[in-house]
């Protein structure tokens, strides 16, 4: 089987093109004839095929695809450098059902209803090789369940269709209802629990470690839908489903908002959906975060949107605005805030209000949590050897109209995540960013697995021993000193301590924006009071004198802004289609 990245380029010419006459139930136009799609002549399915792959390039993709910008500059972490950008929109003025944000709404039942048409008719292909169309068949199912776990965990619950494809005129279309969230999560469960025994096998840890700590791991079947993957997306949606936000629904009469009582015994079950996948072995924590960046295949990845190969453009887009790197001059698209880089500890794990942190205001990054320097750029960090100026009037914020538009750092940060660590180089390392196609972008890791695990566990049990090794590993491999949490943590105290790692771990990986939404703290953590950056101003002495400044005060109505608005244009389609409380 060739890799999927392959097979994803030829997609683009063999599958059909789909357009949308109802989000719903989109209708495939007449491109191909159906029966090229099946073709009885076609021993191997590559037409089959195309059509799963297809499938696959609907999965979320990170990076820039919000606007030119990432999802955390919605969610306190990180703003648009460029103040013309949209996304200042969202944080000045939220979304509504008229002006949607992160709408996955067409796209998942785009993906799902191929999904209905390939298990409707795959059986047609006379298949040579027995065993791929079961394959297949397992993978469109779990690429299924995870497209509706995309949209309860912005809506809630969502209809759903079983395997019936809609005809673009059938009115039974429009006597669709929201099923219930519970339904939703009990369907893609008992979807994931039914097929992942017949999915490919995956590849061994052995072959996929990263060996040396830079090579690329070696997995042929990278990017598709394997047991494991079935079992983590299985423990997400279980851990969505046990999170504040739906456990229980603050509107417990609308039964798609979430359940209407609380139950731990919710907690457990992702406790345990997550240590499923932690006893099978078959995943680490990468000793060195920055392959993260650089390797398609590597002992964390569980389960990767894989497209594209190395590119060098993040690192023309990410840098501070002072570089300039074969001809072209970055862009620092994204700044981060002052909120983000003070939830950084020191690198004994003290946070900086801590008295006995080492903190020193006037030399304020340095000792530092590792993964810090690896997240953000900061005034004085080395890069591409020369230091980081972001001072009033230094190369990277020059506060000049001529360089990079005019674009420059909002905060005093630059977005450092996802790049190499091209300190003391003098050109970037390939990333994996693909400014024009898809890029690979990893959806779940095994230190998602572990935090998920942590969390879960520590709701339903305390923080136990399993809660606290969990979390020390995540803190281990970030190079903490000590990294052991403190001892006699309560599940309270616990709780916060996983969270904040979260948001440190998984900074600008379309995290932390879902997850303020789930644990039901969004409004306390963003959408009250400002975030912030400093202003940095160089001395005649050479020390920096550093003075807090607002950049944004969010927007975040708590009445309605928990769950995202169903599109307008469906309500006005079907009025059958409930919409979520408030819009």
């Amino acid at each position: 089987m060739k890799k999927l990245v392959i097979n994803l380029l030829l997609a683009f010419f063999l599958v059909l093109s789909i357009s949308c006459k109802k989000a719903l139930e989109d209708h495939p136009l007449n491109i191909n004839r159906e029966s090229d799609i099946w073709d009885q002549n076609d021993a191997t399915g590559t037409n089959a095929q195309a059509w799963v792959i297809k499938i696959y390039s609907q999965l979320p993709n990170g990076f820039i695809r919000l606007n030119g910008m990432e999802l955390d500059c919605a969610a306190g972490d990180g703003v648009p450098s460029n103040r013309a950008n949209a996304v200042w929109n969202v944080i000045n003025g939220g979304y509504n059902s008229i002006n949607t944000f992160d709408d996955n709404w067409a796209n998942s039942y785009s993906a799902i209803r191929r999904a209905n048409i390939f298990l409707n008719n795959y059986k047609r292909v006379p298949w040579s090789d027995p065993t791929l169309p079961k394959w297949l068949a397992a993978e469109v199912r779990t690429l299924r369940a995870f497209f509706y776990y995309e949209m309860i965990r912005r809506y809630g619950g969502v209809p759903l269709l079983g395997e019936k494809v809609y005809s673009p005129d059938d009115p039974a279309l429009l006597q669709l209802k929201r099923s219930s969230f519970a339904a939703c999560v009990d369907y893609i469960v008992s979807e994931l629990d039914a097929v992942k025994d017949q999915l490919r096998p995956d590849a061994s840890l052995a072959s996929r470690g990263s060996g040396n700590g830079v090579a690329e791991g070696t997995d042929n079947d990278a990017g598709r839908m394997r047991p494991t993957i079935a079992m983590a997306i299985k423990a997400k949606v279980l851990l969505l489903a046990a999170s504040p936000l739906f456990n229980p629904s603050a509107t417990p009469a609308l039964d798609f908002t979430g359940y209407p009582s609380f139950d731990a015994n919710r907690w457990k079950a992702a406790a345990d959906a997550m240590k499923a996948v932690m006893d099978l072995n078959m995943f680490a924590l990468e000793p060195n975060r920055y392959i993260l960046n650089t390797t398609h295949v590597n002992k964390e990845f569980v389960f990767t949107r894989y497209a594209a190969s190395y590119q060098v453009s993040w690192g023309n887009l990410a840098s501070p605005v002072g570089y300039t790197v074969g001809n072209v001059v970055s862009g620092g698209i994204v700044s981060p805030t002052q909120e983000l880089v003070d939830a950084f500890p020191m690198a004994n794990g003290k946070a900086i209000s801590d008295p006995s942190s080492g903190y020193n205001p006037a030399n304020p990054y340095a000792n530092r949590d590792p993964r810090f320097a690896q997240t953000v750029f900061y005034n004085g960090a080395t890069w591409l050897r020369r230091p980081v100026q972001t001072y009033e009037g230094g190369l990277d914020k020059p506060n000049n109209t001529n360089i990079a538009g005019g674009v420059q750092t909002q905060t005093g940060y630059y977005q450092k995540k996802f790049l190499a660590q091209d300190d003391n180089n003098t050109a970037f390392t390939p990333t994996m960013y693909h400014p024009s196609g898809l890029s690979t972008f990893c959806l779940i890791r095994y230190a998602d697995i572990l935090l998920n695990y942590a969390e879960a566990q520590n709701e339903s049990a305390g923080p136990d021993a399993t809660v606290y090794a969990a979390v020390n590993a995540v803190r281990q491999r970030a190079g903490l000193n000590p990294f052991a949490a403190p001892a006699g943590l309560s599940k309270d105290q616990m709780r916060d301590l996983i969270r904040n790692e979260c948001r440190l771990e998984f900074a600008f990986e379309e995290r932390r924006f879902y997850d303020i939404r789930r644990w039901k703290i969004a409004k306390e953590v963003y959408g009250t009071g400002s975030l912030h950056g400093v202003n940095i101003v160089k001395n005649a002495d050479g020390s920096f004198t550093y003075s807090p400044v607002t950049v944004a005060t969010p927007f975040f109505n708590a009445s309605n802004m928990y769950l995202l608005p169903i599109a307008n244009s469906e309500i006005l389609a079907n009025p059958n289609i409930a919409q979520n409380p408030n819009y």
